[in-house]
């Protein structure tokens, strides 16, 4: 007698008693979610292709079934097209979703490929209902970005140097055969040669050829400095402490309340500076508040967002960049020097005066000493031969009032690394989202709307359950249900 658990039932037992689809899906599974989400969305108005079905020629497949196929797909991780016909052929909650409607591949890929510029609207509307809720605090917000890989291998981003190297290769390459031309040529007798003369000029062409494109590979990068053969728009990256990668930099603001992402961007650049005042007011324009607060790292310290926050009623905590002395030496860098608005000099932290050497009216001025020429200290200070010269650039005032700011808000400024960080770590370990799919910004942006959207998704599950997560669509005011009779036209096959 077995000693394991077993019910012995047959597999070719026919069941007396009739099951349904409906009745395998418990009433607390998330995927009844997704499915009165997507059936609420007006997808005519957010600009979906084929929202509105023609009156004559084959039916097309409703694109919210589309739309709930992949909701769910990145709900649960499964990005690939191929993938999700798969799993609609044997995924019972997917049976369900889609009424056991099997699109194969390439249509579940031409949705993706036809809708990806306005999935940011289904995440803006899902914005709109987490705000009728009062899931936002609309207070404080913390903006972040974070690396993720692009799809193009490290081989396929050029740089300089590597295009040099690939460009002097196949130069010596031609020239090789160009002397094994010559050199068969000498010889009276061709019979005992490694290459007759037909396959040398067949691999001298191919040689040409990929020196051509090089050479204009070349040109590209003396312009743009690196280029990536694959996802042209992606770019090498620090990525952490993991080297360097090709990758995308996803930038997210993230309400502090329930941290909850309000805004999100994707670029190609390595850097965040410049990213803080068009996040801020992204989120400000979701939140609909008149003014918010803003936390961000040093990453962002640029005196023209700053300036352009103060404009728009956002108050920003960043923290300061303090840039080194040219030395090195912690004792002698910037915030060491004092500055003397009355006399408009700076004090040296050695007691000797900066006075301004800067004659134009310009933007930015400069200070500079005689003393440091005969200063025992000036090799600790500055390696500069004229002597240690300060520049004090236009936005200077407005960067003083942000650092004084941070000093004065220091304990809301550390809740900054736990708001905004929390969302990329779920993210990228919980969900698996590390890299794109698609390639192109465009694309790229769209798929990271995705990640975001599904993470704020299982947030308010998480906060709110499926049921009550559930009564909150049907009585939300932001949603717009559908009629189903005017989808008659569409393909229930």
């Amino acid at each position: 007698m077995s000693r394991f658990i077993s019910n012995n039932t047959d597999r070719n037992q026919i069941s007396l008693i009739p099951s349904s689809l409906e009745g395998m899906i418990s009433q607390d599974n998330p995927v009844r979610v997704i499915d009165l989400f997507a059936d609420s969305l007006d997808l005519n108005q957010m600009g979906f292709r084929y929202a509105t079905p023609k009156a004559v020629g084959r039916k097309p497949y409703n694109p919210a079934d589309l739309l709930k196929l992949y909701l769910y797909g990145y709900f649960n991780g499964i990005r690939t097209s191929r993938k999700l016909e798969n799993e609609c052929k044997r995924n019972i909650e997917l049976m369900w979703l889609l009424k056991e409607l099997t699109p194969d591949y390439r249509t579940i890929a031409d949705f993706r490929k036809d809708n990806i510029s306005v999935l940011k609207n289904i995440f803006q509307h899902f914005s709109v209902f987490c705000n009728e809720l009062g899931l936002f605090g609309k207070e404080i917000v913390a903006i972040d970005g974070s690396k993720f890989r692009a799809n193009n291998a490290r081989k396929k981003n050029l740089t300089k140097g590597k295009v040099a190297k690939m460009l002097a290769y196949f130069e010596q390459s031609a020239a090789r055969y160009l002397e094994l031309l010559e050199h068969n040529d000498d010889l009276a007798d061709a019979s005992h040669v490694a290459y007759s003369q037909d396959d040398i000029k067949q691999k001298l062409a191919k040689v040409n050829q990929r020196i051509q494109e090089l050479t204009e590979l070349k040109a590209q990068v003396d312009k743009t400095g690196e280029v990536s053969l694959t996802d042209q728009e992606s770019r090498l990256m620090s990525v952490n402490n993991m080297g360097f990668e090709v990758a995308y930099n996803m930038q997210t603001a993230v309400d502090a309340k329930n941290h909850l992402i309000v805004a999100v961007n994707v670029t190609n650049n390595p850097a965040d500076q410049g990213q803080l005042h068009p996040m801020a007011i992204q989120a400000k324009e979701e939140l609909a508040t008149d003014s918010i607060t803003v936390l961000a790292d040093k990453g962002y310290y640029a005196g023209e967002c700053l300036r352009n926050c103060e404009q728009d009623q956002i108050t920003a905590i960043v923290s300061k960049q303090n840039p080194p002395s040219s030395t090195g030496n912690p004792a002698y860098t910037l915030d060491k020097f004092q500055y003397d608005q009355e006399n408009d000099w700076y004090i040296c932290p050695q007691g000797q005066i900066l006075p301004k050497v800067s004659k134009a009216e310009t933007k930015e001025k400069m200070y500079r000493s005689k003393a440091c020429k005969n200063c025992p200290h000036k090799k600790e200070c500055t390696k500069n031969k004229r002597g240690r010269q300060i520049i004090r650039g236009e936005y200077h005032e407005i960067m003083a009032r942000a650092d004084e700011r941070l000093a004065r808000n220091m304990t809301l400024y550390k809740q900054r690394q736990m708001i905004v960080e929390h969302p990329f770590g779920t993210i990228k370990r919980t969900m698996g989202y590390t890299y794109f799919l698609l390639r192109g910004i465009e694309k790229v942006h769209g798929e990271a709307v995705m990640h975001c959207l599904m993470y704020n998704l299982k947030r308010v599950l998480n906060i709110l359950g499926t049921d009550k997560l559930v009564a909150a669509i049907r009585k939300c005011s932001s949603f717009y249900f559908q009629d189903c009779c005017c989808f008659s036209s569409y393909s229930a096959v």
